[in-house]
């Protein structure tokens, strides 16, 4: 039997060395061709296109990283459905979800069989053939491909085609969100006051008994030995939650997948899933924050700041007085300063002209607006080079070209892997079609903010979150959001002040910029000159560590009226 392998990276190579092994003629296809020199030197056949590998093969694997990979290789004169005829047999392995599924079943040929066969089981499994891989499609199509899947593992059938792919997102939804569930446990016994020891005591009389026992040492440790990397996990919460939108509520693993999330934009991605331990427990949180400061003269002794702009250095583009002053004062005496800004639809550019306008020296790269943030999140998330579908500024598609994200138009959505979704001034129904349709297509949803409105000289116009808002209910999708008040556009922030020990966040709004702060594990500080009052600290959720009259004041001397936290609460 020839058998194709599509798709050979860690999981993809260890299926192929397997089937060499078991005395199959193997044929290997590759995006990046250097990685199929081992496998050649064991006597597998490089294919030249997926289209070839199929012609050449009676059973044809892929094993793919998502939905947008899978589709890379089925379509086109060169793709999978090209080559296939009634004599192959598709084994898709990837974790691509239902939908992806049945797009490669729409595409493929009249007579090629489809069993749907994701795994469940990292390098070490695949290596000894102990995955447990759940499959979908007729009885007949998996008991014909059964033998040459036994060799990799435990065969589950659970139903017809798509079911294998639905299995895999369940597994996968049950394992990360014990995992999660196991972390914040750990978190809110430390908080209680409960030692480790009777913690994992506590937690070995519950359901959570053996995930607890399993993930002690690591959390101990900080270690988390790479078995699936946490940027495959995250982009597996994203699929689980597509196929939820038919009305599922699924809260628990929102939760869970905002927890990847952010241990991915902390610089997790390629570590193992489980590293969002880390940041739950609160060990990669205190990387983060300041150290411990002894009086209120301390608190002003920060390396660097990050510093908003509209309600701390202007207020609705008028210059707050004595914030160019207080700008020089701290450059002066050597603090880092990094300008932000939620509007994503001008240059970095465009935003250090406005800061040389009212005296202010200043260059791009001393700005991050949202729409940088989110060229900056989508390449660290490994989305660099992928076909997106964008809602946005000339700035803000310019923001996204820079990182080789390749923009579709609106007749070409369906081959959109993402759709990016910044506030503009020319939004309209034909963008809010395509982008409805990609999502539908199975593409990721992503956005610069959720800010409903921003001031306008005649008053409130509408921002990002209002376009996103009609976006998010046009495909039932919940988008990852960067900008404020989420916590990533201050964590790549801080992550381009990295070489500074004590940095702080400085903001007008306890909403957006203290509560983005906090939950990056930053100070934050609070100044009186924007959207926020005194009379707002008492309800609000998340408290600022220090109260300022204005940006001037934290630059002056020690007779500067200040408050801490505390004081703050009274």
């Amino acid at each position: 039997m020839t058998v194709a392998v599509v798709g050979i990276g860690a999981m993809g190579s260890r299926i192929a060395a397997r089937l060499l092994a078991a005395g199959h003629h193997v044929v290997v296809w590759n995006r990046t061709a250097a990685k199929l020199s081992l496998l050649l030197e064991c006597g597998a056949v490089a294919a030249a296109t997926p289209a070839e590998a199929a012609r050449r093969a009676d059973v044809l694997i892929t094993m793919l990283a998502d939905p947008a990979a899978l589709r890379a290789v089925s379509d086109g004169s060169d793709g999978i459905a090209a080559g296939a005829d009634a004599s192959l047999t598709v084994i898709e392995m990837s974790t691509v979800g239902p939908a992806a599924v049945a797009e490669l079943a729409s595409k493929l040929p009249l007579g090629t069989q489809l069993v749907d066969a994701p795994v469940l089981g990292g390098i070490a499994e695949a290596e000894a053939g102990e995955l447990t891989i759940f499959a979908g499609g007729a009885p007949s199509a998996v008991d014909a491909v059964r033998p040459l899947l036994v060799q990799h593992g435990t065969v589950h059938h659970v139903g017809p085609s798509g079911s294998g792919a639905a299995a895999k997102l369940v597994a996968n939804a049950a394992l990360f969100g014990s995992v999660a569930l196991v972390g914040e446990m750990v978190s809110l016994a430390r908080g209680l006051g409960l030692a480790d020891e009777a913690i994992y005591e506590v937690l070995a009389t519950t359901p959570l008994a053996a995930q607890a026992e399993r993930r002690r040492q690591s959390i101990a440790d900080g270690e988390y030995p790479r078995r699936f990397a946490l940027s495959l996990a995250r982009k597996d919460a994203d699929l689980i939650q597509a196929a939820a939108r038919s009305g599922h509520e699924l809260r628990l693993l929102e939760a869970t997948r905002s927890w990847l999330i952010e241990a991915e934009a902390t610089g997790s991605g390629q570590r193992d899933y489980t590293a969002m331990l880390a940041r739950i427990v609160g060990g990669e949180q205190a990387a983060l924050r300041a150290k411990p400061r002894a009086s209120d003269a301390a608190v002003l002794d920060y390396d660097a700041l990050i510093v908003d702009l509209d309600g701390v250095i202007w207020r609705g583009g008028v210059p707050i007085e004595g914030a160019a002053e207080a700008v020089a004062l701290l450059r002066a005496r050597s603090k880092g300063l990094l300008f932000l800004t939620n509007d994503p639809t001008t240059s970095r550019a465009e935003q250090a002209a406005r800061l040389e306008a009212i005296g202010v020296p200043a260059r791009a790269d001393d700005v991050v607006t949202s729409a940088n943030a989110t060229a900056r999140f989508l390449a660290g998330s490994g989305l660099a080079g992928r076909r997106a579908f964008v809602i946005g500024s000339a700035a803000f598609k310019a923001e996204l070209t820079s990182i080789g994200l390749r923009l579709v138009a609106a007749d070409e959505v369906h081959s959109a892997a993402l759709v990016v979704v910044g506030g503009h001034t020319g939004f309209d129904f034909d963008e809010l079609r395509a982008a409805t349709r990609a999502v539908a297509n199975g593409a990721q949803l992503y956005a610069a903010g959720r800010d409903r409105v921003v001031p306008g000289k005649d008053g409130p116009e509408p921002a990002t979150g209002a376009v996103l808002a009609a976006v998010e209910t046009a495909t039932g999708s919940k988008a990852t959001v960067i900008g404020k008040p989420e916590p990533f556009m201050f964590l790549i922030a801080r992550e381009l002040l990295c070489t500074h020990d004590r940095v702080a966040v400085v903001g007008d709004n306890l909403a957006s910029d203290i509560a983005g702060a906090k939950r990056a594990g930053l100070d934050a500080i609070l100044v009186l000159t924007g959207t926020s009052t005194e009379a707002d600290l008492r309800a609000s959720e998340y408290k600022p560590d220090l109260v300022l009259p204005s940006f001037a004041a934290l630059a002056g001397d020690s007779k500067v009226r200040r408050r801490s936290l505390l004081r703050g609460r009274q």
